[in-house]
C-alpha cells in the first residue's frame, strides 16, 4: 500500500475504508475482511454509531498478528468547545478500545470550533491522538483554525471526486501542506459517474472498471480516499485502484471532467462551487 507523509510526519495509507451507513452488527466482519484483503487505513465517526465494532475487528486483527502501528485509525466528533471535545476523545477512545487513536478529524463546523480544537490538540500533547485534523470545513472555517492554534490540521476530508475537485479548497490547504481526504471518492455509487465515457474508456485500456480510475486518479493527485463497501470482491477491487498507474494524458482527460459543484447537496456550503477554470488541473502530486 502507497503512503502519503502528512505535515507532521506521520504517515497514512493513500487509500483505506470507509464506514458510513454500515450497521454496527455488521461492521466488525467487514472491517475484519477489509483488513484481511489489505486495508490499513479505516475510518468511522461517533455520528456512525460503529465505532465499537471497528474497535473489535482491530483488535482482533492484532490479535491474530497485525501489527498495530501498521492499522490507521480515523474518527471524527461532532461537538463544540473544549469541555465537550475533551469528553468525546474519551468517549471515542472507550468505544474504540484502542490506548490511541491515529487521526481525529472534527466532523463538521459546529461554532465554539477552535476551542474544539484546542481539546484535540491538548489529547496530541497526551499521546491519546497521533494527528487531528477537519471534515467538511471551508474558507474561513479553516483560515480560523489554521491561524489561531499550535498544531496545523493534517486533512480536511471533504466531497471529492471526479465531478468536484475541490481545487478551490486545496488553493487554500497548499500553504499549509493540509491533505485533501475525499468522503463519497465514487459520488456514492451513483451510475452517472461510474458511466461516465472518459473513465469507461481509460478503464478499458488498463483493464480495469470505472470505479478504479477514478480512485486511481485521486491517488495521482495525492488525494487520501476512503471508498465505503461492504462487499469482499469490491474492497479488493478499490485496493487494487491504488496501483493503478494512469499516463499523464489520462489524468488530464479525468481532470477535465470537473463540474466543481457538490451533488450531495450537504454540506451546502458556498465555496463548495467554483469554476475549474479558474483553478487549472496542475497534474500529479510530486
Amino acid at each position: 500500500m502507497k503512503h502519503i507523509t502528512l505535515n507532521n510526519g506521520t504517515r497514512i495509507p493513500v487509500l483505506g475504508l470507509g464506514v458510513y451507513q454500515t450497521p454496527e452488527s455488521e461492521t466488525e466482519h467487514h472491517v475484519r475482511e477489509a483488513i484481511e484483503v489489505g486495508y490499513r487505513l479505516i475510518d468511522t465517526a461517533q455520528y456512525y454509531r460503529n465505532e465499537e465494532g471497528v474497535g473489535r475487528a482491530v483488535r482482533g486483527a492484532v490479535s491474530d498478528g497485525v501489527a498495530r502501528e501498521d492499522l490507521f485509525v480515523t474518527t471524527k466528533l461532532a461537538v463544540s468547545g473544549h469541555r465537550a471535545g475533551k469528553r468525546a476523545i474519551e468517549q471515542s477512545l472507550a468505544a474504540l478500545g484502542l490506548d490511541y487513536i491515529d487521526l481525529m478529524l472534527i466532523h463538521w463546523p459546529q461554532g465554539n470550533d477552535l476551542s474544539t480544537w484546542r481539546a484535540l490538540e491538548d489529547a496530541c500533547a497526551a499521546g491519546l491522538l497521533k494527528s487531528i485534523g477537519l471534515s467538511n470545513f471551508y474558507g474561513d472555517e479553516v483560515q480560523e483554525i489554521v491561524r489561531a492554534t499550535d498544531i496545523p490540521p493534517v486533512v480536511d476530508q471533504v466531497e471529492t471526486h471526479a465531478y468536484l475537485q475541490q481545487r478551490r479548497l486545496q488553493k487554500t490547504l497548499a500553504p499549509y501542506d493540509i491533505r485533501i481526504e475525499a468522503w463519497s471518492p465514487l459520488r456514492a455509487g451513483r451510475s452517472e459517474l461510474l458511466r461516465e465515457p472518459v473513465l469507461e474508456r481509460v478503464a478499458e485500456a488498463h483493464d480495469a472498471t470505472p470505479a478504479q480510475v477514478a480512485l486511481a486518479f485521486q491517488v495521482a493527485t495525492g488525494v487520501i480516499t476512503i471508498p465505503k463497501t461492504v462487499h469482499r470482491e469490491r474492497m479488493v477491487e478499490n485496493l487494487a485502484a491504488a496501483d493503478l498507474e494512469l499516463s499523464a494524458q489520462e489524468l488530464a482527460e479525468v481532470a477535465a471532467l470537473d463540474r466543481g459543484r457538490s451533488s450531495s447537496g450537504w454540506p451546502n456550503h458556498p465555496e463548495q462551487s467554483y469554476d475549474p477554470a479558474e483553478f487549472p488541473f496542475t497534474g500529479p502530486l510530486s
